[in-house]
């Protein structure tokens, strides 16, 4: 590279942090035997609205979950918030003082998706940030490294608008190729709700577990 006296800003970054749960053998031992007891129960649990972005086998529960009182859902819950009140604190600047002064609200469910479910492309509106928990990953299937991988976009709407050599190789931080996310247990996801994503079909035989979230944020007094 020749000498320039350019200097590069990064703007319009988009993050996405990626943590792990604390002792989650036993939390997704006990919250896989927990949703699928509450999926034989039928529509008890189900979400009452139909999704049309979600095909296939996919079970949605109600938008309730972080009101359960079951011990392996109350220990999610307070994992998740936590992490995303020092999310928000880091990503904010924000002060102890200024985080006191706020109220953070949730939907959260689950989804249990089987061969051939999958969720099209979609955002999640009145909300500030995302996540999606894994519980049980489900199994690879051989020659198809695609199954139930999470495709983000990029949120810039214009930015597919022309493609030459002068931009098709940018570095990672200025890319416009989609981010792949391939479910790992233990794991917890978190993006700005207004990321565009999908699920791809998922072909593996054993059921896929996840715990996703909305979340919105509202200023007490």
């Amino acid at each position: 590279m020749s000498n320039t006296d350019a200097v590069i800003t990064k703007v319009f970054a988009t993050p996405l942090a990626m943590v792990w749960l604390k002792d989650t053998e036993s939390l997704n031992r006990e919250l896989a035997e927990l949703f699928l007891r509450k999926e034989k129960e039928g529509d008890k649990h189900r979400s009452p609205v139909r999704i049309p972005t979600q095909i296939g086998d996919v079970f949605e529960s109600t938008f309730d979950l972080y009101n359960w009182p079951d011990p392996p859902v109350q220990n999610l819950a307070r994992q998740v918030h936590e992490i995303l009140l020092d999310l928000v604190a880091t990503l904010n600047a924000y002060t102890a003082e200024q985080m006191a002064k706020f109220q953070f609200h949730y939907h959260a469910w689950f989804h249990i998706t089987r061969y051939g479910g999958y969720q099209s492309i979609h955002y999640h509106p009145k909300a500030s940030w995302s996540g999606i928990y894994c519980v049980r990953a489900g199994e690879e299937v051989e020659g198809r490294p695609e199954s139930g991988v999470v495709k983000l976009y990029d949120p810039r709407g214009a930015v597919f608008m022309h493609a030459d050599p002068g931009n098709e190789h940018l570095m990672p931080d200025f890319s416009t190729t989609p981010v792949y996310l391939t479910h790992q247990e233990g794991q917890l996801v978190i993006f700005p709700s207004h990321l565009m994503h999908e699920v791809l079909p998922y072909l593996g035989k054993r059921e896929r577990i996840v715990a996703p979230f909305n979340a919105w944020i509202t200023r007490l007094g």
